[in-house]
């Protein structure tokens, strides 16, 4: 199925959510349900906010008022932190004077990106496309006049688009229109590119402007200020401690603000190399059910021009049709993406088969391993993907505080080894903030340990709710014959898996009782469950639907609480979500 703009795009609601309260001073990891709109993990720059019942997921999507302002932060990509809010009022007051907007970006290169993108997406004004993906957008205009016609009235437009230095820690803004129009695209850029200002560096920034915070946002006990570590030591750090666990050279790894951003910078290079080798713009395949801003991400004309192709079962029927494509459209494909195991399926592709149309059609296999993740499967030695892309912000991290991504390019493939030469010239490590580096190198120094007992703990917690009455369906990547070939061990099978209850059970009343923390993200070293398909997909439902994800799936990422606790926690969940008497047969 062809791409253009396939889904509805998210409605951005959450431009400017109002925070309403300030963190607790206490840092600790939730091991049962939390308030409503509490930070996940109770820190200043948590990842997740606690949204705990069935009608606060729906409520949140819909923009209720009555959710939204209890809510005193959200996953960094969807909801603005108050210091990058505030970075933000302060950059639109010293450079605006008429009824402007800005978005604040990590370095003068992604500011003008989404400045190219805005220009597009909203003016239609055309960027060349090697302008776009090499980085030459030096000579973009800043301003553009264009004419809108009625069949009453012809108005004429002028929009100035700058992009400005804020003067602090290499931050640099898009100034546009106060429009609705223009923020929602603006969000959309930082939602589906991941290049994002992290809480960290805002804060930091603010600090560096002699602007006192405007709500100081308090915790205790893992804060990492860019004063606590050398400039560049932790980006070093952190791709020495990757460098250990895919066993690929350091000068292979590249850090990136976020996960997605880790998959946007895959594609440009992607893209770079079907120009340079193949002559072709390159098209996209999104194989497989992915992860929403992916195919979001590739779907956007302005982000991929020359399209995207879209197999969304990624079963057997779907890589026989993808052979079929390649046989017509080979030359002109770019990049594959997928994950290894899929979210929220956790279903893993025929990677192998993968493997051979790459190499036989000559483009580049991105993975995102994130759920499984490196200890656990190997994608890289086995020679499978040419890139692996992952959010640190997950398992690796673990607490949930900082936001981060990277790019591992494998030396085993040829176009791995191009890659890795075409983002040594093309791609900085600073957009990861130094004190989210340090931030992640740090909560990682445990990730072995923590992995292993995650393991062990959703292994069993998911084989108890297979024998469960209570219990429909378990997905889990174990139930998967191609993910068995990956698998480095037996119990390697990731911390994350997906749940429906039975017929005579309440869905809603369980999620409701369940006491555990409930809300965005994944791979926190607290269990966190989220009613997924509603959060992901709660505008795109019949997609969803059409894509075998039913609209009341929960997703459960395990933690490192013992299994036993755990499974008292899900048993009295069960004793009160029971609608009727199961009868037996």
């Amino acid at each position: 199925m062809t791409v253009t703009r396939l889904l509805p795009r998210l409605l951005q609601r959450r431009l400017h959510y109002p925070i309403a309260r300030s963190f607790s001073s206490v840092n600790q990891l939730p091991t049962t349900s939390q308030p409503l709109g509490t930070p996940l993990p109770t820190d200043e720059h948590a990842c997740s906010v606690s949204l705990p019942t069935w009608g606060s997921v729906v409520g949140y999507e819909e923009g209720d008022p009555s959710v939204t302002l209890q809510m005193k932060c959200g996953y960094p990509r969807f909801v603005y932190h108050p210091y990058v809010l505030q970075l933000m009022d302060v950059v639109v007051q010293q450079h605006s004077s008429q009824k402007m907007d800005c978005l604040v970006l990590p370095s003068a290169a992604a500011a003008k990106r989404c400045q190219a993108f805005l220009q597009q997406a909203l003016e239609g004004k055309a960027v060349a496309d090697n302008a776009w993906i090499f980085g030459s957008l030096e000579g973009l205009a800043t301003s553009t006049t264009f004419t809108t016609t009625t069949t009453t009235t012809t108005t004429t437009t002028t929009t100035n688009i700058q992009v400005v230095s804020v003067g602090a820690q290499n931050i640099h803004a898009v100034l546009f229109p106060a429009q609705t129009a223009w923020g929602m695209e603006a969000k959309a850029y930082w939602q589906h590119t991941g290049e994002v200002v992290s809480s960290r560096r805002a804060e930091r920034a603010l600090h560096d402007l002699g602007i006192p915070l405007r709500k100081k946002v308090t915790s205790c006990g893992s804060q990492h200020h860019a004063a606590t570590c050398p400039s560049a030591t932790p980006h070093a750090i952190l791709q020495q401690q990757l460098s250990q666990w895919t066993q690929v050279p350091t000068d292979h790894i590249f850090l990136t603000p976020s996960g997605m951003s880790s998959i946007y910078h895959s594609l440009r290079s992607a893209r770079r190399f079907a120009q340079q080798c193949k002559q072709t713009n390159g098209r996209s395949i999104v194989y497989g059910f992915p992860y929403l801003d992916t195919l979001k991400l590739c779907s956007r004309p302005e982000l991929c021009p020359a399209g995207t192709e879209f197999f969304g079962y990624g079963n057997a029927a779907d890589l026989h049709s993808l052979r079929q494509y390649l046989f017509q459209h080979g030359p002109h494909v770019a990049a594959l993406l997928t994950e290894v195991p899929s979210n929220p399926l956790l279903q893993c592709p025929d990677v192998y088969a993968l493997r051979e149309l790459a190499n036989e059609y000559n483009f580049c296999l991105i993975m995102d391993d994130t759920i499984a993740n490196c200890l656990n499967v190997d994608l890289l030695q086995t020679g499978l993907a040419d890139a692996v892309c992952t959010s640190l912000t997950k398992l690796v991290s673990g607490r949930g505080d900082a936001i981060a991504g990277s790019i591992v390019c494998n030396p085993n493939t040829a176009q791995g080894q191009w890659m890795q030469q075409d983002l040594q010239q093309h791609h900085s490590n600073d957009d990861l903030f130094v004190a989210d580096a340090y931030a992640i190198s740090h909560n990682a120094q445990d990730f072995v340990q923590r992995n292993q007992q995650i393991n062990a703990t959703a292994g069993a917690l998911t084989e108890y709710l297979r024998q469960h009455t209570a219990v429909q369906t378990i997905y889990a990547p174990d139930a998967s014959p191609h993910y068995q070939q990956l698998r480095l061990s037996e119990h390697a099978n990731g911390g994350l898996f997906s749940m429906m209850l039975s017929s005579h059970m309440c869905q809603r009343t369980f999620f409701d009782a369940l006491d555990v923390a409930k809300g965005p993200s994944l791979g926190t070293n607290f269990t966190l469950v989220c009613p997924y398909t509603l959060l992901a997909h709660y505008h795109e439902l019949e997609f969803a639907t059409q894509y075998h994800v039913p609209p009341n799936l929960l997703r459960v990422s395990v933690g490192l609480e013992p299994f036993d606790v755990l499974r008292e926690k899900w048993d009295q969940a069960f004793a009160t979500s029971q609608l009727y008497p199961r009868v037996k047969a």
